[in-house]
């Protein structure tokens, strides 16, 4: 229960207002801790910022650390009418030469029709009950059964190669189609060699026929068996039952025999698409250092401070962002983790590559066409920029591809430190440069990812936290002290006024 309090009715004084302006030099410390927190805050956010950055620069990294990413390769055929190509992996030949001496053909399946009612929907129940006889293979249906649920009760059954029947609803119709490896267990009269199959269905004595119109037995249309193909690819001979055959990384398809005459395949290095890797790369990096550079050089405006609650309110909305604005500016100027990783980062990218069967003619990336900017007096603001000369490095990638790989790619066994810095190419050089700046990162400002938050600035806020609720409590006592103190005044002095009043009316008397 909250005490009774008196407002100057005494002495005529606004006792709350004087209270709160004491409360309020008595909470300019709880407003210090305030304010701290939210510096706090603002810094662990646009640290995990930064943090999201070098996450997307590590994963552009990563697309360029494995040699596979640079060896890709374009195929083309001399005779595209007779051959047709596809790089599906990655072909270790130049050249593929390509004889075909007998295409293959498909496999023509057995099927028939069956006239339904009005059913224009595979799962629309059909009506009927009884026993579909397919194949050979009988099929229990209920009046809810529909088309895919006689093909799901097909599947149960598809242990038995004469259920490897499918049915489909087409033209409004019941059609039954073999699938390959299908057993059909009937003979085409016309030719014998060929087999066909049978439906039927009968309804049971209580049952329907529902929906299917069917007199009788029904015979499918005849099999016509497929053929292999035979197809030489550089010597190598290949059967086959589709005209696509995939040989070495590339997909072949066959589109004629060309009079058994060899058609030649040819593949080269996939120079736009080893380009636009590098290229996505570079475009990577100069984005990210360029904000990472904005943000640590951001100007910070000490005068201006975290506004309060209560200064928002007082303030137009407007007014209150560009002050905030101005408080959060500069809140990572010159950050030593993030300025040293800059710094890092650049040296990875500009040694030189060091180890056996290194090209030193290409063992940097200004030698395949990579570097700073343009000389010129505003050079130096460009903060570690990377410019690619397109004509150079596309030169480097048609002419030295392998030296570009181990550039990029180049893996050391070696413990020593230094030494493993100096053989790994450049992009397992920044890729671990960036994980542990992003670690010192994380341990000081945490992730959002994580369950648990212990970096430094978590553990600071939280411990603002604790003061803050500290002063909380303290400046609860103190408003509840100065109440009763002013509460006390007003007493007696009610208490003087009624004594006044009393000799003011026994003098009166006299």
């Amino acid at each position: 229960m909250s005490p009774i309090r008196f407002t100057g009715m005494a002495s005529g004084l606004d006792t709350e207002k004087m209270i709160k302006d004491l409360m309020k030099a008595q909470r300019e410390p709880v407003n210090r801790l305030i304010r701290k927190k939210q510096t706090d805050e603002w810094k662990r956010d646009t640290y995990r910022e930064m943090n999201k950055l070098l996450d997307e620069l590590k994963k552009s990294v990563d697309a360029i650390r494995y040699s596979s990413n640079f060896k890709k390769k374009v195929v083309f055929s001399e005779n595209d009418g007779v051959v047709s190509t596809k790089v599906s992996g990655t072909p270790q030949f130049s050249t593929y030469a390509i004889k075909v001496e007998k295409m293959a053909k498909a496999e023509s399946p057995a099927g028939l029709s069956i006239q339904l009612d009005n059913v224009v929907d595979k799962s629309q129940p059909l009506g009927a009950k009884g026993t579909f006889t397919i194949n050979g293979v009988d099929i229990s249906i209920d009046v809810n059964d529909s088309i895919s649920s006689i093909n799901e009760k097909l599947a149960e059954k598809s242990s038995d190669k004469k259920a490897l029947i499918e049915a489909s609803l087409v033209n409004g119709s019941l059609v039954f189609t073999s699938k390959s490896g299908a057993e059909l267990t009937g003979t085409d009269p016309v030719d014998p060699s060929k087999k066909i199959f049978s439906a039927s269905f009968t309804a049971d004595p209580d049952g329907t026929s529902g929906k299917i119109n069917i007199n009788g037995s029904v015979n499918s249309s005849a099999r016509i068996d497929g053929e292999k193909g035979i197809v030489y690819i550089n010597g190598v001979k290949l059967e086959t039952t589709t005209n696509t055959v995939s040989f070495d990384g590339i997909d072949f398809t066959i589109k004629g025999d060309n009079g058994g005459q060899v058609v030649n395949v040819n593949t080269k290095t996939d120079e736009d698409a080893i380009f636009n890797q590098i290229k996505g790369f570079v475009d990577k990096y100069n984005e990210v250092i360029d904000k990472i550079n904005t943000k640590i050089s951001e100007p910070r405006y000490r005068s201006y401070k975290p506004l309060l609650d209560e200064e928002k309110e007082e303030l137009p909305e407007k007014t209150a962002e560009k002050l905030e604005a101005m408080a959060k500016s500069g809140i990572l100027l010159r950050d030593p983790i993030l300025k040293s990783g800059l710094d890092q980062m650049r040296y990875a990218i500009s040694a030189p590559l060091k180890g056996t069967g290194v090209n030193e003619n290409f063992d940097t990336l200004s030698e395949i066409g990579i570097g700073g900017p343009p000389s010129g007096k505003y050079a130096y603001q460009e903060n570690g920029k990377l410019y690619i000369n397109e004509t150079k490095l596309r030169e480097a990638i048609r002419n030295n591809g392998e030296d570009v790989l181990k550039l990029f790619t180049n893996y050391s066994n070696s413990d020593d430190p230094t030494t493993k810095f100096n053989e790994s190419g450049i992009a397992e050089r920044l890729y671990s440069q960036l994980t542990k700046v992003m670690d010192k990162v994380t341990k000081e400002a945490g992730s959002s990812n994580l369950a648990f938050d212990d970096s430094a600035i978590s553990r600071s806020i939280k411990d603002t936290d604790k003061e803050i609720q500290r002063w909380e409590d303290r400046l609860k006592m103190i408003e509840d002290r100065y109440w009763k103190q002013f509460t006390a005044m007003e007493k007696a002095m009610s208490k003087f006024q009624s004594q006044g009043s009393w000799f003011a009316q026994m003098l009166g008397q006299k």
